[in-house]
């Protein structure tokens, strides 16, 4: 690998970010498919590929957004995974509020502004005005590693959209809504794992500013030697 090549990577990687902000441009039917061409490259155990990708736009994308939002005002969760808080542990639970303060910091939400927090939630079942959303399923055993490749093509989809100077932002959020969107978009078998939302960034939204940085490589990687 040459060292230009080496430095684009780099800028890539280091310049992808979660936009939470989109303008309602659609991006071109050529581009979303050379992106989903080029993430279909991820690598997988034995090649097995297990992902299943629905990419949801137009109409489409509109009734799902409403049907989020209603399922959400009715308490109507239902997720393919389980979750609970307590996967967390003391030091995630640290990096994970030092990013919501920084979040609520750039949208001017105070701690007690619990209406302006659930508007905010709202945007993000709207897929915070992005024009796209892909849904990346895992195969219904759930098995972990096969899931695990599903993760691996998430972030090979992410890099491709930001290749291709497309914005995007992963979403766990719309796994809790799982069944919701089988019902909305008559979507058989699987597992949710998350959605991505896509499109073009608002330049002006101060939340597409928003620099949460990363943890020094001595605290997350080790080198035995």
């Amino acid at each position: 690998m040459t060292i230009e090549l080496a430095d684009a990577v780099g800028q890539l990687i280091r310049g992808r970010r979660a936009t939470r902000a989109f303008l309602s441009d659609s991006v071109p039917e050529g581009t979303i498919e050379a992106v989903f061409g080029l993430a279909g490259s991820a690598p997988s155990n034995a090649n097995a590929q297990p992902w299943q990708v629905e990419v949801v736009s137009g109409a489409a994308r509109d009734e799902l957004a409403d049907a989020l939002v209603s399922a959400h005002r009715a308490g109507r969760r239902t997720l393919d995974f389980p979750y609970d808080e307590s996967i967390y542990s003391p030091v995630h639970r640290r990096r994970r509020a030092a990013f919501g303060a920084a979040v609520y910091s750039a949208l001017g939400i105070g701690r007690g502004d619990e209406d302006l927090r659930t508007d905010y939630d709202l945007k993000s079942l709207s897929f915070y005005g992005a024009p796209h959303v892909a849904l990346l399923y895992a195969p219904e055993s759930g098995n972990p590693r096969l899931t695990a490749d599903v993760g691996m093509y998430a972030q090979t989809l992410l890099l491709a959209m930001a290749a291709h100077g497309v914005a995007s932002c992963p979403q766990a959020v719309l796994s809790f809504y799982s069944g919701t969107i089988r019902e909305t978009l008559g979507i058989t078998g699987g597992k949710l794992l998350l959605g991505v939302s896509f499109g073009y960034a608002d330049p002006d939204a101060p939340i597409n500013a928003v620099e949460v940085g990363r943890e020094p490589m001595p605290e997350t990687t080790r080198f035995h030697r």
